[in-house]
Parts: structure tokens; sequence; C-alpha cells
């Protein structure tokens, strides 16, 4: 079957849910060509998966490693792969209440001990900001005591993880996730990025499957990729563009 005009020019993109606002607005900016955008979004490990299993998309976008990984296996095309942005992880409080002091190591565990609540991302659903902050409280110390209030947040399926819908809600005092994903949320402030001593980057770029549908679009949309209307973009959300 002929496939209908306003989809012969659409580029299919499945992504991780820490770039949705990025990659929603990149298409927002990239529809004056007469291209469109057809984005899903979920988990970055569901991410790798998919593609891995020979799902039918245009581009990818997930975590740097996950990329590499599917390189290694033929399943992207490794000349196509670019870095789209560095996201650091941050700390988030409702809008309008008071930020705690995080600018050191030491401030930043007592705001977490003083913390009434706290949520993150349950680390068995494999996202990068859950995995490093398990890892984290584990060689601060402080695992046993924050045990009790933390509230581990995860997802339906391949639903992204919003950690800070519970901070919006009171359900949480402090919300840490990516900060890309903080900004998004809202109804939070964000209080700033973990110390630089403690802080993790995670890498996350883009490549076209070697599945890919629609190869010439794909590639078109990499190269706008790098131009400076997409890196302001990404700037704008919270990341450090490549």
């Amino acid at each position: 079957m002929t496939p209908a005009p306003a989809r012969a020019g659409e580029i299919r993109i499945l992504s991780a849910a820490a770039m949705r606002e990025i990659v929603v607005e990149l298409g927002e900016k990239y529809a004056a060509t007469g291209i469109k955008l057809a984005p899903e979004f979920t988990r970055s490990p569901l991410v790798r998966d998919r593609i891995h299993a020979g799902e039918p998309f245009d581009l990818a976008v997930t975590t740097q490693a996950r990329i590499a990984e599917l390189a290694n296996e033929n399943k992207v095309v490794a000349e196509t792969a670019i870095i789209l942005g560095r996201s650091r992880i941050g700390v988030a409080v409702k809008a309008g209440h008071p930020k705690p002091d995080i600018g050191s190591v030491a401030t930043f565990k007592h705001a977490l001990q003083t913390a009434r609540s706290i949520a993150c991302a349950d680390p068995t659903f494999g996202t990068a900001s859950g995995l490093y902050l398990a890892d984290l409280f584990e060689r601060l110390g402080l695992a046993a005591e924050l045990k009790a209030k933390m509230h581990l947040v995860g997802a339906e399926g391949g639903e992204a993880v919003v950690v800070c819908a519970t901070v919006a809600s009171g359900e949480a005092e402090l919300g840490l996730q990516q900060i890309a994903e903080i900004v998004a949320v809202p109804g939070v402030d964000l209080v700033g990025p973990l110390p630089e001593e403690i802080q993790h980057t995670t890498i996350f770029s883009v490549a076209m499957p070697s599945a890919a549908p629609r190869p010439h679009l794909a590639r078109a949309f990499v190269d706008f990729l790098a131009s400076p209307a997409a890196k302001a973009v990404v700037a704008a959300h919270g990341m450090e563009p490549a």
C-alpha cells in the first residue's frame, strides 16, 4: 500500500524520554523544511532493545553507551552517530518552596538528611540517573539512612519515569533526576546541579538504524542537529550541546 502523503515526509524517531522536550522543539524548528518528526519516547534501555529487535525507526536517540552497543552490533550506522547533548543530574523542589544549599558535598548531604522525603528513579528500570544515584548514596554512606524516606519512581511498560511529578504533587520534598527532565515538569523549581565532585554527566547521542526506512531524511536531520539553531534548543532545555 502506498503511504499517505502526510506520512511520506515524516521521520520516525525512537527517543529516550529524557530528550522529550528537546526532540519535540527540534521537530518544530525543522518543520520549516516541510519534513515532520514523528517521535516516540520510552526509557533509554528500551530504545536500545527495540532498535536491536529491528523496529523500523529512522533515528534512535539514547545514551552514548547504548548507541555504541548498537553500532558494535551493526544495528545503527556508526558514521551517522553524533552527540546531541550532555546532561547533568540536578535537585528540584516544589515551585515556590525554599531551596536547600547543595553547593558542596557536605551541604548536599545535609539537604538529603534533613529532607522529609526524596524522590529519584527506581534503578531497576535502568535509567541513567537512577543507577548512578543508587551508587552515589552508597558511596556517601547514606543508603541505609535514607531508605525509609526514599520514593523510587518507576513506570508501566515503556512509559517515561517522571520523578519530579511526585515533587510537584507534594509527595516528595526533594527530587533528583536529569536536569533536562526536571525543567520539563510544571510545578517544580530547579535548585541546581549536584556538586561537581559527585556530578554525573550522561551523554545522549543520535544515530540512524541500519534498517531505517528513510535514510535520506534521517541523514538530513542529523546534519541539521549540528546547526547553531539546534544547539540553542539543546542548551535551552538544560543540556550542554555538543
